[in-house]
């Protein structure tokens, strides 16, 4: 993850009304939509990383994450396995326990790499604003 991408994330899920759990993204009226519908207020973990980056970034982000996020260390062979690496982050994000608060601080505490990323690249050759993402959500 670049530095660029965890603060996407993070402007994504700033609020606890920008996250959801139990489903990858609600509508204003708390109902569960896919990722990318046109109505989604918010979302959860994995559909907030396939929103902002697509989910052929996130497949690749799923994997790097999760030891961070959930402390599970993946088994031999694991290490590149997107769907089980998506499925443990979305356990950890359905959790109970797991809070808004709490989950925004293990995303401040990812480690990030340097450069840009592909998929968040606007035309003008850099990544979203947080004014950007903003309207993403207000239109």
């Amino acid at each position: 993850m670049t530095q660029q991408e965890k603060e996407a994330l993070l402007s994504l899920l700033c609020t606890p009304a920008r996250w959801c759990q139990g489903m990858e993204a609600s509508d204003a009226a708390g109902e569960s939509v896919p990722y990318d519908d046109a109505g989604a207020v918010a979302w959860d973990l994995t559909g907030g990383l396939c929103f902002l980056f697509g989910w052929e970034r996130a497949t690749e982000l799923f994997p790097e994450l999760e030891p961070h996020i959930t402390g599970r260390t993946p088994g031999p062979g694991d290490e590149k396995a997107a769907i089980p690496s998506m499925t443990a982050l979305q356990d950890f994000n359905d959790r109970p326990g797991t809070t808004h608060d709490a989950l925004l601080a293990r995303i401040q505490t990812l480690p990030v790499l340097g450069g840009l990323a592909p998929g968040i690249a606007s035309p003008a050759g850099r990544g979203p604003t947080v004014k950007e993402l903003n309207n993403v959500q207000s239109n």
